[in-house]
């Protein structure tokens, strides 16, 4: 027969009464905070599920941060370019009436400081700030102006490292652009080929930036226009320089003004009367900064022409090209600008994406934590009634002692 010591029967009681205390005081805490998960050991699995939950809504906060971020760089980014496209249009306009044919050496030289003032506020926005104490377009180098400026002439200090930032899952939005991309690294001339007069020239002809004709008889090899004049008839030679040997002679005939050359899927038009031994250059276009083509033409705006037709057909030749490097410039710059705009648009459809599966994994957390309060009432009701009823059987043990039945 088992024997059961009254210290037994007594530590039994305490131990039920803890116990009970413990539930009800775990339940009221669940009331109290609302949720049913307080501590790992309310729901071991449940706690481990939520960690999970949290650490992803963390880390959609983040994203958010980075998208606000972004954004507010890119438009930020958007409103310089625009500001720089207004600065090209400008240049464009005071080209096209620096070409005026009735304008003498004074009105050009007018013209040629206001371009001087355009070339200012086009390296101000170039160097625009951040609005914390970096630069938007100096790549990775934020401690100092990307571009400085030295009379016309204007250099670039910064990198071609991009930042950027993660908007969603493994998706990166580039925040910052590096300014050799976006204003140095222009085509100039017509974007294929540039065209120039040789400074010896002693005529009055000058050449315009051409135009391709046929992309597939590119050759991409300089072409040299050479001119002869005897017996009062002009006549021209285009010779193709070639990687190795000598030069191919590609075209010849008759000069009269004006005159349409086309070769090897180029076309040039060429005015004015060339003098004996005159040369012109068709090359491939390389790499200009959209500030040296303003700048050369500033040069050749200040340059007097009265009474030298050479050297006005040198500026003609100079204008020409410029107002084609300035549409090339621009659409080059109206390019970066529909891709930050595709950027913000990017931006805006992660920003909401972010906002709908933050609202999902929220949702979720709360049927893992929350509580359910009808449940939770029905639950405090019947472990206050267990707790009672473990005292009050704690009482009554409490009281069998063998001294109450002698």
């Amino acid at each position: 027969m088992l024997r059961v010591s009254t210290l037994n029967q007594f530590n039994a009681g305490v131990d039920n009464i803890v116990a009970r205390q413990r539930e009800l005081l775990v339940t009221m805490q669940q009331m109290s905070s609302g949720k049913r998960i307080n501590g790992p050991a309310d729901d071991p699995l449940g706690a481990a599920d939520s960690t999970s939950i949290r650490s992803t809504l963390s880390q959609f906060s983040q994203f958010k941060s980075n998208q606000d971020h972004a954004t507010y760089l890119l438009n930020m980014a958007e409103s310089s370019l625009t500001g720089f496209t207004n600065g090209l249009q400008d240049i464009k306009e005071k080209l096209v009436a620096a070409g005026n044919g009735a304008y003498g050496d004074s009105e050009r030289k007018m013209i040629a400081g206001e371009l001087e003032g355009i070339l200012s506020r086009l390296v101000g926005l170039a160097n625009a700030s951040d609005g914390a104490g970096g630069y938007l377009f100096a790549g990775s180098r934020l401690n100092a102006a990307p571009f400085s400026q030295s009379g016309n002439v204007v250099g670039f200090n910064g990198d071609e490292i991009l930042q950027r930032l993660e908007v969603s899952q493994d998706r990166f939005q580039q925040v910052r652009y590096s300014g050799d991309a976006l204003f140095n690294k222009i085509r100039p001339g017509n974007g294929s080929f540039t065209t120039a007069a040789t400074a010896t020239n002693t005529g009055a002809a000058w050449i315009d930036a051409g135009n391709v004709v046929d992309p597939s008889a590119l050759t991409g090899r300089p072409y040299t226009i050479s001119f002869t004049v005897a017996a009062g008839v002009t006549s021209y030679s285009v010779e193709r320089s070639n990687a190795s040997g000598p030069a191919t002679t590609v075209s010849t005939g008759t000069y009269t003004s004006p005159a349409t050359l086309q070769f090897e899927g180029v076309s040039v038009q060429l005015s004015g009367d060339p003098a004996n031994g005159d040369t012109f250059a068709v090359a491939p276009a390389g790499f200009q900064s959209v500030f040296d083509t303003l700048a050369l033409a500033i040069e050749a705006l200040k340059q007097p022409t009265a009474g030298m037709p050479a050297t006005r057909a040198q500026m003609q030749t100079i204008l020409s090209g410029a107002q084609a490097s300035m549409e090339g410039a621009l659409d080059h710059v109206l390019l970066k600008r529909a891709d930050i705009g595709a950027g913000l648009q990017e931006l805006e459809a992660y920003g909401a994406l972010n906002d709908d599966r933050q609202l999902q994994y929220q949702t979720r957390l709360s049927g893992v934590e929350d509580l359910d309060y009808a449940q939770a009432t029905a639950e405090l009701s019947r472990r206050q009634l267990s707790f009672q009823a473990a005292l009050q059987s704690y009482s009554t043990v409490s009281k069998l002692s063998l001294f109450d039945y002698i």
